[in-house]
């Protein structure tokens, strides 16, 4: 969980210091002066200001009034060039992320995440002065600080489907990945608090404060952590021998592949339906998550015309809500399962539809209703947007750990590799359609928003499962081998009615 809360914090904080940081209302009132995107896209679209638009207008405020409300940025970066910032980190992440899942596999996830972190946390702590001094050199240090972040998930996953049995894989789920809400809610109060200081701007302190967190992070990590649960100091002996029954029997370690010759069967993998179920659900979960996390407080200034401390609530609601959501649904999820009441195939496609069809349906309703008028409802929204999106940690999550424990690392890296895709497309969507901050243009970002929702819960609704695939599954020890002078071989008849000698050997994963 706290590697996911460092990474998320470092990345997602940028949203909230962006919006401390730049002069919105020189940047629109330089953006009336051109012709706007839309009306080259669409030469029939109007973008003419309504009534409604032009009482929520934060034009209508003079200086001293933005000030009071706490936005009292200098940078004067456009739209497209804010959003180039925000999506710099996942360029980076998606030119490493096609290793991190091997490097988990082969090398153990531990170090893998030790270094990412610390990586994460260098560029972090350089961020402001860079920003301050190029944009462009900003942009490069952002990319840098993505290269850093890629390992996060995949070691976590590769951790979890090591250290915890199938019974619990919806409920660690929603605990590790609750990083991210807690940043998302709790570091978002704070990120806003601290903009609205004087001392230093205000905004260089969200940075700082969430790479000292990073570096802390690491200590802690490299004293507790170990990649198996045989190497804990920690563990009793009873809590490793019922950990290797649970999982040991669909995982290996990298030495014992490399001893058995198996090799990762990446064609099948890529092949398979069960991942390409599983990253098309995180391709929307992460063009949604993206597209709140980064853009939500924009939002909230552009549309519900906020002041920069309820604009911190508001941002923080929707994953404060999906923190508890995602937890409660894990333990649900896993008591139905183990009550045997759903199966885990026909649980993950329940919680997942949930997400995708209940987020949609939210993007919707605030793209033809909400606005500066209604901000209750938006609250009241926004905190089901929460709820929903709950729903995909039982859901396609939990079913990208169980489909092929042993290779979980690399399953997380495709998933991963999918989710960058939307990662770049929420920031693209936005730059391209957004210019004026105006109702009209998140409409039609929140109406790409539905669509790319409604078509990952579908596909997962045809091809997701939980059942661990064939091809996941480790081949069990059939070998004669030179026994010493005291062992007694076993003979024991396979399904072909072939004899066979077998010796017990002991396990290390």
């Amino acid at each position: 969980m706290a590697v996911i809360y460092c990474s998320i914090s470092m990345r997602s904080h940028i949203g909230v210091a962006m919006v401390c940081m730049i002069n919105a209302t020189a940047v629109h009132e330089m953006a009336e002066q051109k012709v706007p995107k839309l009306n080259l896209l669409i030469p029939t679209a109007t973008t003419e200001t309504t009534p409604i638009e032009a009482q929520c207008s934060r034009h209508t405020l003079n200086q001293s009034e933005i000030v009071e409300s706490g936005y009292k940025g200098t940078f004067l970066w456009s739209t497209e060039m804010q959003s180039l910032i925000i999506s710099a980190s996942f360029y980076g992440n998606f030119l490493i992320i096609w290793f991190t899942g091997y490097f988990c596999d082969v090398y153990g996830p531990r170090i893998v995440a030790l270094i990412g972190v610390f990586g994460m946390s260098v560029a972090t702590c350089l961020s402001p002065t860079i920003a301050s001094w190029n944009y462009y050199v900003f942009f490069g240090l952002r990319m840098i600080f993505g290269l850093f972040e890629s390992p996060a998930l995949p070691s976590m996953s590769a951790m979890a489907a090591r250290w915890f049995p199938p019974s619990e894989r919806s409920t660690i789920a929603a605990i590790i990945t609750s990083g991210n809400q807690l940043s998302a809610s709790l570091g978002v109060v704070i990120a806003t608090n601290l903009c609205s200081l004087h001392f230093l701007d205000g905004w260089p302190l969200i940075f700082y404060l969430a790479a000292l967190i990073g570096f802390t992070w690491c200590i802690l990590w490299g004293f507790f952590a170990t990649d198996n649960p045989s190497d804990s100091k920690f563990l009793s002996q009873e809590e490793k021998d019922y950990l290797f029954e649970e999982n040991g029997k669909h995982h290996q370690s990298s030495a014992e592949r490399k001893q058995s010759g198996l090799k990762m069967p990446l064609k099948s993998m890529i092949l398979s339906k069960a991942t390409f179920a599983v990253i098309s659900a995180q391709f929307s979960f992460n063009f949604t998550n993206t597209m709140m996390q980064a853009y939500l407080p924009s939002y909230s200034r552009d549309v519900l015309v906020l002041d920069l401390k309820e604009n911190g609530i508001f941002t923080a609601l929707p994953f404060f809500i999906q923190l508890i959501s995602k937890i409660s649904m894990g333990i649900f999820a896993d008591f139905l399962k183990r009550k045997q009441i759903l199966s885990p195939t026909t649980s993950c496609k329940i919680f997942q539809s949930l997400a995708s069809f209940g987020c949609g349906i939210i993007y919707a309703i605030m793209a033809l209703y909400v606005d500066c008028t209604k901000t209750t409802e938006a609250l009241v929204l926004l905190g089901f947007f929460g709820f929903f999106l709950g729903g995909a940690i039982p859901g396609s999550f939990t079913a990208s750990l169980s489909i092929a424990p042993m290779y979980a690392g690399m399953i997380a890296s495709f998933t991963l590799i999918a989710g960058a895709f939307g990662n770049i497309l929420a920031p693209a969507v936005v730059g391209f359609f957004v210019e004026k901050g105006t109702r009209f243009e998140w409409g039609i970002v929140f109406g790409v928003a539905v669509l790319i929702n409604f078509i990952g819960g579908i596909i997962f609704l045809i091809f997701g499962t939980a059942k661990i695939q064939l091809w996941a599954i480790p081949p069990k020890p059939s070998k004669i081998e030179i026994p010493d002078p005291d062992f007694v071989p076993e003979i024991i008849e396979d399904g072909a009615h072939n004899l066979n000698v077998v010796q017990t050997t002991v396990h290390k994963f």
